[in-house]
């Protein structure tokens, strides 16, 4: 298929396709994802503070480290599959994360 690394994002109540973000070395899914004009809801804009930044992992997940203590205490009981999109990079060697999100909103490229 030969697609650069990305984020696909799916609504959480619809599964309807809301958009890719490019993957960047170095940056956090929440970044890539505020790059590509696609907002989840923060108060903290991605610094690991309010944990609103929850996303539901729907493929690739088991590529991903394990949740930090930090990041456990801001999810809660709301583990599994939920990560918060601020403390998650696409693995190296892997092509996409698919991630389920409640609350995005679409804002220009910034």
């Amino acid at each position: 298929m030969n697609e650069r690394p990305h984020y696909l994002l799916l609504d959480a109540d619809s599964g309807a396709r809301l958009g890719q973000a490019a993957a960047v070395p170095g940056l956090s899914a929440w970044e890539c994802l505020d790059r590509a004009g696609l907002r989840l809801r923060t108060t903290c804009r991605g610094s690991t503070i309010c944990g609103l930044c929850r996303v539901e992992v729907m493929e690739g997940g088991e590529a991903l480290p394990p949740v930090q203590p930090d990041e456990a205490m801001l999810l809660g009981e709301a583990q599994g599959d939920w990560r918060l999109a601020c403390r998650i990079h696409l693995p190296p060697g892997q092509e996409r994360l698919v991630l389920r999100a409640r609350g995005v909103t679409r804002g220009g490229v910034g």
